[in-house]
């Protein structure tokens, strides 16, 4: 199912960053500080989808979600710009109760995306910067500083569906914990040492996997919802500064 567009009044969510905060990180390069990855804001909305067929007539009738726009910022508190490649693979966790989270497997739970390491640049990066020419492929984070735009992450989760092949909790009237893991793809070691002499004056190369603080999102017992619009939002938008 495709992003969806509510007309509706959007509510924000709780970002716990207290007791429940949660923070993790693989390190590639031990010498190297790591980002953290702190979800700033979550916008929620509730929409009706349905399951997509040939046959309307005998389709399951539509079922309540809950999407969560998130704004993931990524922090860099060390001395030197960290050199990160965007490509990433996503999990979701959830709980209905504070402790360990369960992984929330997203559309069908059949397929768990691989990312290889990355052996080489691709054509539109540039072999003299990581971000010139503009690409969606590397993104700097300065020391000190935050990674610009952040990341916007698209959540949709299933409020009250009974699915044959899968259960799903019923969400209403109870406060749902969320948090993002991402696994960002690594690159092979010669790629590595090549890009840390090349771009040393950007930055130092960096991959690893970032876990955000954990999203309370209190679900209403009956939550005004509208059917679901498609519409594509980019994980990575440009930088609205470029478009001047």
């Amino acid at each position: 199912m495709l992003p969806a567009k509510f007309p509706l009044a959007r509510l924000s969510a709780l970002i716990c960053i207290g007791s429940c905060f949660s923070q993790a990180a693989t390190l590639r390069n031990p010498a190297i500080a790591s980002p953290s990855a702190i979800a700033t804001s979550a916008d929620v909305n509730y929409c009706f989808a349905r399951v997509r067929g040939l046959d309307p007539e005998r389709l399951p009738p539509a079922y309540l979600v809950l999407r969560l726009n998130v704004k993931v910022s990524y922090r860099n508190s060390g001395a030197r710009p960290i050199i990160l490649p965007l490509e990433r693979k996503r999990t979701i966790y959830t709980a209905l109760k504070p402790g360990s989270m369960n992984v929330f497997k997203e559309g069908l739970g059949l397929l768990d995306p691989v990312l290889n390491p990355m052996k080489e640049l691709p054509a539109n990066v540039g072999p003299d910067s990581p971000v010139t020419p503009q690409n969606d492929v590397f993104a700097v984070i300065p020391a000190g500083g935050e990674m610009t735009p952040p990341l916007l992450e698209e959540l949709i989760l299933p409020v009250n569906r009974k699915g044959l092949f899968r259960r799903y909790p019923d969400l209403r009237g109870h406060r749902v914990y969320v948090k993002l893991r991402f696994v960002h793809r690594e690159l092979s070691p010669v790629l590595q040492a090549n890009l840390s002499d090349r771009w040393s004056r950007f930055g130092i190369p960096w991959t690893g996997t970032l876990t955000t603080n954990t999203i309370l999102v209190d679900v209403p017992a009956a939550p005004d919802a509208a059917p679901c619009k498609d519409v594509a939002t980019p994980a990575h938008p440009a930088n609205p500064d470029d478009r001047k």
